[in-house]
């Protein structure tokens, strides 16, 4: 059976939302407090384990879920951060929000701060997710070698998601958060997929920042992915690095009778991605 804790879709948020999470996420910070009782509680990607429900975490201070675009953060640092075990909770003007923790790159993160290598894990994390125009992608996460379970692939994921976009790291955390992005190879074919219309954190803007070319996304980057020296930046080698691989599209024309698909036109010709 495939594993599909590990296909997620790419959220359409910005840098700039992700520098806000480092203002109030940063180290010696905890923003989580225990409430009495866990809650009933599902989560499409990586669950709780069957029967059981997660562990239900009170945010401290809820004003951090006040807005949508605080929530949207939320739920991706808390996905990136915590297992599935934990879901974290806040009340809103009479409306409770529920944040449900997934790949567990930094677990202790509930009751300390993150180490500096929780905080690179969450950071790739979080920048593998954004999506520059805000469309909903189905990725791969993947990372050599997978600090978590939820990062290892099976044999059907690696071949259904088989275009390499890039690797994502950085440390948003600091006073001074950095981003970088490489770009993984392709093939010529590869390379015209219309996947890459709704991807666009690795493709160069022709602006150069810091010596480094300026992605789509605003990420810095640092060249091919298959060249060890792109995840080395300022003499700083980065080892917490998550990869993405995108599903190649399909031409409409070679889709069953009746099967349910997004469509876009690219070169004249129809295609679709998978819900």
């Amino acid at each position: 059976m495939r594993r599909i804790h590990t296909l997620i879709r790419s959220a359409g948020w910005s840098l700039l939302m992700l520098s806000t999470v480092s203002a109030w996420a940063g180290p010696g910070t905890d923003p989580m407090s225990s409430p009495d009782r866990p809650p009933a509680a599902l989560y499409q990607q990586a669950q709780a384990p069957a029967g059981t429900s997660p562990m239900l975490i009170a945010l401290a201070d809820p004003s951090l879920a006040s807005t949508a675009a605080k929530r949207a953060q939320l739920t991706y640092l808390v996905r990136c951060a915590l297992p599935a075990e934990v879901a974290v909770y806040a009340d809103h003007n009479g409306t409770r929000f529920t944040f449900p923790g997934s790949l567990g790159l930094a677990p202790r993160w509930i009751d300390e701060a993150m180490t500096p290598s929780e905080e690179r894990w969450v950071s790739a994390c979080l920048l593998a997710h954004v999506n520059a125009i805000g469309a909903s992608v189905p990725i791969s996460l993947r990372a050599t070698p997978p600090p978590v379970p939820a990062l290892t692939v099976s044999d059907d994921e690696a071949q259904s998601f088989s275009m390499f976009e890039g690797g994502f790291f950085g440390n948003l955390f600091t006073p001074e958060p950095v981003a970088y992005t490489c770009r993984g190879a392709r093939t010529p074919s590869q390379e015209h997929d219309p996947i890459w219309q709704q991807r666009l954190c690795t493709q160069e803007t022709g602006e150069i920042t810091a010596g480094m070319p300026l992605t789509v996304c605003r990420l810095l980057l640092t060249g091919p992915c298959e060249d060890s020296a792109s995840l080395t930046v300022q003499g700083t080698p980065y080892t917490e690095v998550i990869f993405t691989y995108l599903r190649p599209s399909t031409p409409a024309a070679a889709l069953p009778s009746g099967t349910p698909a997004t469509f876009w036109t690219a070169g004249g010709q129809p295609y679709y991605v998978l819900p």
